[in-house]
């Protein structure tokens, strides 16, 4: 479930900042984002955030900021597709497709299922 905080937003402009990151919590993923505007008079603070993948557009700036990491899914050395499936909310052709051509992950994500990997071996 997402959560969001705003406070008197102002136009866009050349001084509005935004972050977004993922971390891992409690074995669990967690993205959280924050947009403000440093602009002298303005007063703006937007705050969200979530447990597993983030939004599509917060994901991509993820990506854009700290590139993908491409896996592969299934198989002895791939990510188990329960994990891909449950993570994404892939259907199963979308799954076949990942299985088959392997999926760009974040860095955080990527780590996440690298421990579902190595929990499923060990």
């Amino acid at each position: 479930m997402a959560e969001l905080f705003v406070t008197s937003p102002c136009e866009p402009c050349g001084s509005c900042r935004s972050e977004a990151w993922q971390v891992v919590v409690d074995g669990r993923l967690r993205w959280e984002q924050q947009e403000y505007c440093t602009a002298e008079g303005h007063a703006y603070q937007a705050c969200g955030g979530g447990w597993g993948p983030p939004p599509p557009r917060i994901r991509e700036r993820i990506l854009a900021g700290e590139g993908a990491v491409r896996l592969a899914v299934g198989g002895p050395d791939g990510v188990p597709l329960a994990a891909v499936r449950e993570l994404y909310g892939l259907t199963l052709p979308q799954l076949r497709d990942a299985r088959a051509y392997g999926i760009d992950a974040t860095p955080v994500e990527a780590q996440w299922l690298g421990r579902m990997r190595d929990g499923a071996r060990g």
